[in-house]
């Protein structure tokens, strides 16, 4: 379940009707009744934006993992398990054992409007924490020098850090970000029109955990709501590097690809071919 926290500042009245969330989030059709025959349309109920779904975007051409603590024989067994079955993808299996992204992580947000008249969202800011790039254990499976196609990105190395637009820099394995994106874009929402927003967290020097805002203007209200990782915080890490290098020497367990899974190897530096 997606965990959502609105704030509307000025309050939001609440109008008669209900609305079911079923299949396809359809209303429940509602007897009619000397009380309602004629009345029109039922008013929506409820937030005025709707998440619909917050889903990982696989990453296209890195799949370098790094684990906030060492990783045991048997977990490593079962991660290798997990790959041999073929039943996941290798998003699934590192992160259902606590693997974070390095440089890039990617959610795709879709939103649902929810109110009679048009909700306007000014603005999707980042929350972050940040700190120290982990370095417990390092599954390196580096890119072959191209960046990840972003739409919309969070420089979490700067102060402060908003939304911005993304451009691919050749042989730079994660976007170039200028500018503010919702400073010349705005959108509005009617009742059940949808919107799908591609959220990317970038960062070169920390690990981050952050939570998105979308804010948002709804019956001349101004208003907030924020959305998590099913009750946690999204994750990304900077990888650590010497002469802008990866440095496996500073990870405590190095893991290298080996058929389809991982194989442990010494930490060295450079990081092995």
């Amino acid at each position: 379940m997606i965990s959502i926290v609105v704030a509307v500042v000025g309050g939001v009245g609440t109008s008669a009707g209900v609305k079911w969330l079923g299949l396809g989030g359809e209303d429940k059709p509602t007897p009619t009744s000397s009380a309602t025959a004629g009345s029109g349309p039922t008013a929506p109920v409820g937030d005025p934006i709707k998440v619909n779904k917050v889903t990982p975007v696989p990453r296209e051409n890195d799949n370098t993992w790094v684990f906030p603590g060492p990783v045991s024989a048997q977990t490593l067994s079962d991660i290798n398990a997990d790959f041999a079955a073929y039943e996941k993808s290798t998003q699934e299996i590192m992160r259902s054992y606590g693997g974070v992204e390095s440089g890039v992580s990617t959610v795709e947000l879709e939103l649902e409007g929810n109110r009679g008249k048009e909700v306007r969202i000014t603005d999707i800011a980042i929350r972050p924490r940040c700190r120290e790039p982990l370095t417990a254990a390092l599954f390196d499976n580096a890119p072959q020098g191209t960046a990840e196609t972003v739409q919309i990105g969070y420089d979490l190395d700067r102060d402060p850090v908003f939304a911005q637009e993304s451009t691919v820099v050749d042989d730079d394995p994660l976007p170039q970000l200028t500018g503010n994106y919702f400073a010349s874009r705005k959108y509005t929402l009617k009742r059940d029109e949808q919107v799908t927003f591609r959220l990317s967290a970038v960062t070169r020097e920390k690990y981050c955990e952050y939570t998105f805002r979308v804010e948002f203007i709804a019956d001349g209200n101004v208003g907030s709501m924020d959305v998590d990782n099913q009750g946690r915080p999204f994750q990304v890490t900077a990888l650590v590097t010497r002469n802008g290098l990866l440095d496996c020497s500073a990870y405590q367990q190095m893991h290298q690809t080996s058929g389809r899974g991982w194989a442990r190897v010494a930490p060295s530096s450079p990081c092995p071919e």
